[in-house]
């Protein structure tokens, strides 16, 4: 009779230190049981909390997001508005980043785009909006670069636009010119306002009411 080989005595029943592939099943399965029977440490308390915080600040944004673009200066500025602390508000702005939220470049392009078609603003008016609004300049000086038009003709027509068919008869019929300079005035107080620069305003209010007051 063959004796039967020898058994390791850390080795399960029936298993045989001259089978080693039995071996190594039996260590694996060991150690898969021990790995799924320890006890597991709860959750960081802390952790748990700082993703809540992040995920309910993003969340926040994509609301304010999804009213009107804005800009990544003035996201910012929510999150201090909200007393975010400064680590949790980078990783806030981190992922608007990774999901292609923010983008000043395009945002101050469509800004200027929309500002000079709605409110016939000049240059300067712009530029103070996106600074307040902390876009960097170079963002700002490509967007106001950009457009066919040159800041003198769109300040021609918005002289224009508010020269009405009254205006017009007057300027012909006045030998005083007393309403030519009651509208001079009134057209370099609105010029002001939009924005455009004080000599560009004087030029074109000039040539614009003697354009109007022409009869031919």
């Amino acid at each position: 009779m063959t004796p039967s080989a020898p058994r390791d005595a850390d080795a399960p029943r029936g298993v045989s230190i001259a089978d080693p592939d039995a071996r190594v099943r039996s260590e694996l399965k060991r150690r898969t049981r021990e790995i799924l029977e320890r006890e597991r440490p709860g959750a960081d308390p802390e952790a748990i909390e700082r993703e809540r915080t992040v995920v309910r600040e993003c969340r926040h944004l994509l609301r304010l997001l999804s009213t009107r673009a804005r800009s990544e200066g003035e996201l910012r500025s929510k999150l201090t508005e909200r007393a975010v602390p400064a680590a949790l508000a980078q990783e806030v702005m981190d992922r608007l980043e990774r999901a292609d939220l923010l983008d000043d470049a395009a945002f101050a392009a469509e800004w200027v785009r929309q500002r000079r078609q709605l409110r016939g603003l000049g240059d300067e008016a712009l530029r103070r909006e996106l600074r307040d609004k902390h876009v960097a300049e170079a963002h700002i000086d490509a967007a106001l670069a950009a457009g066919e038009d040159s800041e003198e003709q769109r300040c021609r027509e918005l002289v224009r636009s508010r020269l009405d068919t009254q205006d017009r008869r007057r300027l012909r019929r006045e030998r005083d010119g007393a309403h030519r300079r009651r509208l001079a005035r009134r057209l370099d107080a609105l010029l002001t306002r939009k924005g455009y620069p004080g000599d560009m305003a004087v030029h074109v209010i000039s040539g614009e009411l003697r354009r109007a007051a022409d009869r031919s």
